[in-house]
């Protein structure tokens, strides 16, 4: 059987079943509390699945598996190892961010600050930021079902859209019950493809001894040149600066810790317990399914060389599964990273959806509306959103590991010291949460208009500084307050 044909049959299989799992959801639907947030009442499977499966953005997938073959474990340091981080974080602020009610973050402000202005701003900030980020799902979608099935980029994005529309209908049931099937798909995908590549090579020693000696281009006409022994090293033989690596963690690090995407599903949970048991084993999952990666990532290089015929590290594992894998494991892989983007996708569409209807259309129409009215409302600025990123993805980023540290580093310098600080500073109010908000978003944005088209692997981040800018204003502006209140 050709493999085209095959590629087709695994994804067709693929399609009925997440969009069943999809449709599932839409009957559990009664209030808008069940669309956004479940219910409240999910349970510890249900968290886990959709938390892990959520996790695995096309910047995990794709991103991080072509910066591990083209820079080595400098990349882990780079997004990795901020991510863990930022989750302990989330773990910290969950019986506090449960116990406010809110559901979504612009509405804590709210809750905590007494302030609508900046629960406005808040939920602005929120659905623009994911629409820019959803593209990165959609592009990762359409390189690997472009490459997969040998149809044209923009006919793959086509095909993205419709699945993350379809399973985003049906509200957090539909997406936890399709995350549940995503989630396995993603990590059985991912350790198969890892235990092809220890069978191939002998080994994980024999993996990072031939990785210690790879020298060369990883990819033809790329502007890196692998040194010998830099796969292995932290900062990629010191082409990597010390400084870039930790602003990676203020831009992916405390982006995660900050952000809606995964605060949705701590509300969602059924208490607290099932909350933080969420976060703590996922991690253990996503553990497993990184060092997966990192095999994939140092085994490929070992087992390829060098990559002709493609224009970007997104692009090396699409064309590795398809092209030096078999077919049915290149198959099933290639599926993880299909699963990867619409299980981000359709999770960050929703908590746009959620923003508008909670931190923007309530506050400006200051009107009660049927919950029937307001799923309706919900599921029109979801096909908006969506549409508005499918047009984005068109001209997609050139990187999607960093354009992704970007977007986060937008949650950190906005939400971050607002957020931690509210919950653990009893005498920050609203004046010095809008200016440390203010403050971070000005400096970040200075920094990057400055330096047009920046978004490099080895660059710092504006994040940091903007995250620096927003701490110092917010700590400032919360001694002062606590004088004048004495």
């Amino acid at each position: 059987m050709p493999k085209s044909y095959l590629f087709l049959m695994i994804f067709f299989f693929y399609s009925m079943i997440l969009l069943y799992f999809g449709k599932s959801g839409y009957k559990e639907i009664e209030t808008i509390d069940d669309f956004f947030s479940g219910g409240r009442k999910m349970g510890l499977f249900a968290c886990i699945s959709t938390f892990v499966a959520t996790w695995f953005s096309a910047a995990s997938m794709q991103g991080l598996s072509g910066a591990l073959y083209t820079y080595g474990y400098a990349s882990v340091l780079y997004s990795v190892i901020p991510w863990f981080i930022g989750a302990y974080l989330l773990i910290r602020i969950t019986p506090n961010l449960r116990a406010s009610g809110a559901v979504t973050i612009p509405e804590y402000f709210f809750i905590r600050y007494g302030s609508r202005p900046l629960q406005l701003v808040g939920g602005f900030i929120v659905m623009i930021n994911f629409i820019l980020y959803i593209v990165i799902q959609i592009r990762g979608f359409g390189l690997v079902v472009s490459e997969f099935l040998d149809i044209s980029y923009t006919m793959s994005i086509l095909l993205v859209y419709v699945f993350v529309l379809y399973t985003t209908f049906g509200g957090l049931f539909s997406i936890s019950k399709s995350d549940g099937f995503n989630s396995i798909i993603i990590s059985a995908g991912i350790i198969i493809a890892a235990a092809y590549v220890l069978v191939r090579t002998g080994g994980i020693v024999d993996v990072h001894r031939m990785a210690a000696s790879v020298e060369g281009y990883g990819i033809e006409g790329y502007a890196y040149f692998t040194e010998k022994g830099t796969l292995l090293s932290a900062t990629a033989g010191g082409s990597m600066p010390v400084l870039s690596l930790i602003s990676a963690f203020f831009g992916w690090g405390l982006g995660l810790a900050s952000n809606p995407q995964y605060t949705v599903r701590i509300i969602a949970a059924k208490d607290d317990k099932t909350a933080q048991d969420m976060i703590k084993k996922s991690m253990v999952i996503l553990a497993v399914v990184y060092a997966c990666l990192i095999v994939i990532g140092l085994g490929s290089r070992v087992l390829t060389g060098s990559l002709g015929a493609i224009e970007s590290i997104d692009q090396v594992f699409p064309y590795i599964f398809h092209m030096k894998f078999p077919t049915v494991v290149g198959g099933i892989a290639l599926v993880a990273l299909m699963a990867a983007a619409i299980s981000t996708a359709n999770s960050q569409l929703l908590v746009v959806s959620s923003s508008f209807v909670y931190d923007i259309f309530g506050i400006l129409t200051r009107r009660t509306y049927s919950d029937e009215a307001l799923i309706f409302i919900s599921r029109v600025v979801v096909f908006i959103a969506g549409s508005i990123s499918l047009v984005l993805a068109i001209s997609p980023p050139s990187t999607l590991l960093v354009y992704g540290s970007y977007v986060w580093g937008v949650f950190s310098v906005a939400f971050l010291v607002p957020l931690y600080g509210g919950m653990f500073l009893k005498r920050a109010d609203g004046k010095s949460a809008a200016m440390s908000m203010g403050a971070g978003l000005l400096v970040m944005g200075v920094l990057i208009l400055m330096r047009p088209g920046s978004q490099k692997v080895f660059d710092v981040n504006p994040a940091m500084y903007g995250v620096m800018a927003s701490s110092a204003v917010f700590w400032i502006s919360s001694i002062r307050t606590g004088r004048a209140k004495v």
